[in-house]
């Protein structure tokens, strides 16, 4: 196992936001202890895009209350909407796109990390250096990690000098080709939202994500530990949602980080038997605090030992089968109590 301690100096299909619109809308339902399903909490959505009722995890105040309340950092690109978290947690959301995308600022004793740098609509790193300027934190050194590939979620990797990523060949071909313009269906794909502004410069015929230096590409490894000081966050490679997945968990405090891999009952994944393999190595995590890459922030405690369950049967031929079906796409579709999974290997690996 490496211990990552970062240096004191330092043909995208037009249909992608409609399946991941799809997929981060799902709602989560509470589990036991056990990993089992409990009775269902229903869930409304307020105006502020906050689940209207959720039991947290240990007794801590309902997530809808604690995102309600949170405070949020006032910051000028009026595009990033942040927001202060428990455990040193900053999300910097954007709620003015169907994606709804989170990235988010983990602080650290001895450096901080940015988990994805969101869809470069606005500059996530003025708005950055912004939250960082109000903590007192230009000094700490940064640590830029992308969760995985997908260009809503590399998106304002230009403005860092260097990325952590799974060393893969796909990830690093993305990251260096970046995604040329022509996408003004998904680029154009904005959600009003009281107080977002779309930034004078955003033009979605011509918006693209620039290629990223192949020099500014750094590596990590399952089983890699990215040290902050005070905390310790291990590696986690996923593979099903797309190749180069990279969760983060901390052990203490019990976060986790899961990206687009594990975001509720709705799973887009490559292949089943792999979803299978990144459930198993999850669903034994303690985990109190579950960040969200899209929608709501914080997310009721994973169950995953419960859908890894439920994945079994579907792979053993359990439940129904159908097809999602998107602009002359079909995507097949397998669903049991509740749990639904699709599968887009080439949809995922544009």
């Amino acid at each position: 196992m490496r211990r990552i301690k970062f240096p004191e100096s330092s043909g995208f299909t037009q249909v992608f936001w409609l399946v991941l619109m799809t997929l981060f809308m799902g709602c989560e339902r509470a589990g036991n202890a056990d990993g089992e399903p409990a009775a269902d909490t229903t869930r409304s959505q307020s105006t502020a895009g906050v689940p209207a009722a959720v039991v947290a995890p240990t007794g801590e105040p309902a997530l809808a209350e604690l995102l309600r309340t949170a405070k949020r950092v006032p910051n000028s690109s009026q595009w990033f909407e942040i927001i202060t978290l428990p455990n040193d947690v900053y999300a910097l959301w954007e709620p003015g796109h169907a994606e709804k995308v989170n990235a988010y600022l983990i602080l650290g004793a001895s450096k901080d990390v940015l988990y994805d740098t969101g869809m470069g609509i606005a500059s996530i790193g003025d708005a950055l250096a912004q939250l960082r300027g109000t903590l007192g934190r230009q000094q700490v050194p940064l640590m830029v990690i992308n969760s995985h590939n997908h260009l809503d979620h590399n998106g304002g990797n230009s403005d860092f000098d260097e990325a952590w990523i799974i060393r893969h060949e796909w990830a690093v071909r993305k990251l260096t080709q970046g995604v040329a313009s022509g996408f003004a269906e998904y680029w154009a794909a904005l959600t009003p939202y009281p107080g977002v502004v779309v930034p004078d410069s955003f033009d979605p015929q011509t918006h693209a994500i620039p290629p990223f230096p192949l020099e500014g590409i750094r590596f990590l490894a399952d089983g890699d530990v990215v040290d902050l000081g005070n905390r310790q966050f291990r590696v986690i490679h996923t593979r099903s949602h797309s190749p180069d997945g990279l969760a983060l968990y901390e052990e203490t405090e019990k976060l986790f980080f899961g990206g687009d891999t594990f975001v509720g009952d709705f799973f887009l994944t490559r292949d089943l038997a792999l979803l299978e393999e990144d459930l198993q190595r999850i669903a034994s995590l303690e985990v109190r605090w579950h960040y969200s890459s899209h929608g709501d922030q914080l997310i009721q405690t994973m169950r995953e030992g419960w859908r890894l369950s439920v994945v079994r049967r579907l792979r053993a031929g359990e439940g129904q089968t159908g097809s999602m079906n998107f602009a002359g796409q079909e995507f097949p579709l397998y669903s049991l109590d509740g749990v639904e999974v699709a599968i887009a290997a080439e949809f995922l690996t544009y």
